[in-house]
């Protein structure tokens, strides 16, 4: 259970601050609406208190990087919020994100590895109980000399 304080000041020593998308209850009381929140978690009589500041819609943020300050205590708010609003104004990761973005190859290779298990799939030999079916480029002689072998195989129980 967390203790909930509806505000903070910028002189109390801080456990945590924590900023970015926070899913948070619609005033209208109807649903859910994605924000942008800082979290901040404060020392109170030796107990962790949590704040939260809304700082405006999800849409607002999109250039800016969730952060973790983490802290034993020994940083203020004020001092955990001027790091968080220099990160918030700060596109250096963004525009790190989106240079690997570009440069990425993952979503290409998970497709050429789908697309090769599927033609292995297709490519197997089936053999029912009264059919012998072969596909793709296995010789016919391959199947045939293999299906001999274990025909012709001592049994072992």
């Amino acid at each position: 259970m967390q203790i909930l304080t509806d505000r903070v000041f910028p002189d109390e020593p801080c456990m945590q601050l924590q900023e970015g998308p926070y899913t948070m209850p619609h005033p209208s009381g109807k649903g859910t609406w994605k924000r942008w929140v800082q979290r901040v978690f404060v020392i109170r009589n030796d107990a962790i208190a949590k704040h939260l500041i809304d700082l405006g819609p999800l849409e607002d943020f999109e250039r800016a990087t969730p952060i973790i300050l983490p802290s034993e205590g020994e940083n203020t708010v004020a001092q955990l919020q001027e790091h968080a609003e220099r990160n918030r104004h700060d596109d250096r990761y963004y525009r790190r994100r989106e240079e690997m973005k570009r440069e990425s190859t993952l979503i290409p290779d998970i497709l050429r590895q789908e697309e090769a298990k599927l033609l292995a799939k297709q490519n197997r030999t089936v053999i029912g109980p009264y059919q012998r079916t072969q596909r793709g480029a296995w010789p016919r002689e391959h199947v045939v000399r293999t299906l001999q072998e274990r025909r012709h195989a001592p049994k072992l129980y």
